[in-house]
């Protein structure tokens, strides 16, 4: 099976992304995340439309994918004061920011999170690209904690 290295950052962000003026495929030989905007657009789309077994456009998950994800990981949970904080947090308003808020006082389990987020949003894509006989293997980002979690003793 051929191995098909993509940056983790970048997958992520076109799988998540909600902006409606934005797709995003993958280059099936490069690995490549191909953000497509308005200045872009016509250049990427006829390029894919020459070679289309070589790009696969990304489709973002929606909110409700989301909330769905964020339950998943709620049932994954020992801790039952952690569990209760997370279900709350997840009820009406902000339910993104909110459950990530709760995590991060939690940094063994938003660690977990992280691994779970990553696995539930490319679980359909590597599905796919293993049919094709194509594994997906993730870079990760260069080690950079992400500035929600950041303290002040880290610079």
């Amino acid at each position: 099976m051929k191995k098909l290295p993509v940056l983790e950052r970048d997958l992520l962000f076109a799988m998540t992304n909600q902006m409606q003026d934005i797709a995003h495929y993958l280059d099936l030989e490069t690995g490549d995340v191909i953000p497509v905007f308005g200045y872009n657009r016509s250049e990427i789309l006829s390029r894919v439309k020459e070679n289309p077994g070589r790009f696969i456009r990304l489709v973002p998950q929606t909110a409700g994918q989301g909330i769905e994800m964020m339950q998943r990981f709620i049932e994954t949970v020992k801790r039952k004061d952690l569990r209760a904080r997370l279900s709350m947090a997840i009820k009406e308003g902000k339910v993104f920011s909110k459950f990530r808020t709760v995590l991060v006082n939690f940094p063994d389990e938003f660690k977990r999170w992280q691994r779970f987020r990553v696995m539930f949003i490319t679980a359909n894509l590597r599905e796919r690209l293993r049919q094709n006989g194509i594994e997906l293997e993730l870079i990760p980002d260069s080690g950079v904690i992400p500035f929600e979690i950041q303290t002040e003793d880290e610079d």
